[in-house]
């Protein structure tokens, strides 16, 4: 019993970790920035894709998919991060929200850790959280323990994993075709 308690514990201070994180950076970097989808300003989602890429690994992936719709594509990380920051504080679909984040940290990584040690630290960081979610779901402070209890697919954790990375794949080649 207290182990269980101790973990559960451990988990919601993962998951409010994470989701300040996810809050800050989606409505105070993003939403309430009015420079970052605005082309005319320095803030702009395009300049910073643009930086990211010059010493990126994954330079030719942001120039395919990134690059042609800074706008949709800082729209969509927007939208992604206050949702992944909603989701993961309240504990409801855990696991499938921590694929699709883990997937977007890795993309930050592989854009970004060239930049410095923060991102670098940061996004690993975020990514071993992420697994850490995924793996082990989001305790029984949350949403997803009630739910649970009526419906035991959220426990499916290869479900999740598949549901997440269709999604993302999805949207990555929405990208690519549009």
């Amino acid at each position: 019993m207290a182990k269980t308690m101790i973990s559960d514990n451990f988990t919601l201070i993962l998951r409010i970790s994470m989701a300040s994180i996810w809050l800050y950076a989606g409505i105070l970097g993003k939403l309430l920035n009015s420079g970052f989808l605005n082309p005319s300003s320095e803030q702009y989602v395009g300049f910073t894709i643009q930086y990211l890429a010059q010493g990126s690994i994954i330079r030719q992936f942001l120039y395919i998919v990134a690059m042609p719709h800074p706008v949709l594509v800082g729209t969509l990380v927007m939208i992604g991060e206050i949702s992944f920051g909603i989701l993961t504080l309240i504990g409801l679909m855990s696991r499938l929200c921590s694929v699709v984040a883990f997937y977007t940290n890795l993309i930050y990584f592989l854009s970004a850790s060239w930049t410095g040690a923060e991102e670098y630290g940061l996004n690993l960081l975020m990514m071993i959280i992420n697994a850490y979610i995924i793996a082990y779901g989001s305790g029984n402070f949350s949403i997803d323990s009630l739910v649970l209890r009526k419906f035991n697919v959220v426990n499916n954790k290869i479900l999740w994993i598949i549901v997440g990375s269709v999604i993302y794949i999805a949207v990555i080649v929405y990208l690519i075709l549009i």
